[in-house]
């Protein structure tokens, strides 16, 4: 597995590479009008746009983690609770006392 896992993290590298030299033409971004005007290459843009949403997909992966994480404490915290009224439960005697006072009248 950990060889597989090297394959295809030199395959990306190498993917990024090639895109890197084939867009290397210059794009104008303009962030402010007429204050913040940029001459950037066009693959500069698209892999700051692909790295940040990757940012916010683990975000929100991370989030969603937490809170399984939560609801799993919450769950096995109920489990424990009814775990004890089961053993509570299995230790109670079938008849009390009185009953068999009453039956031996």
């Amino acid at each position: 597995m950990n060889f597989i896992n090297k394959i295809i993290k030199a395959l990306v590298l190498v993917y990024v590479t090639l895109f890197v030299i084939f867009n290397t033409e210059t794009v104008k971004i303009t962030m402010l009008p007429k204050v913040a005007v940029y001459t950037i290459p066009v693959f500069l843009p698209i892999l700051i746009a692909l790295f940040g949403g990757g940012i916010v997909v683990a975000l929100g992966f991370f989030i969603e983690n937490m809170r399984i994480t939560k609801e799993l404490k919450n769950i096995r915290k109920t489990l424990i609770h009814a775990e004890e009224e089961n053993n509570r439960l299995r230790n109670l005697p079938l008849v009390q006392d009185s009953d068999i006072q009453n039956k031996d009248n």
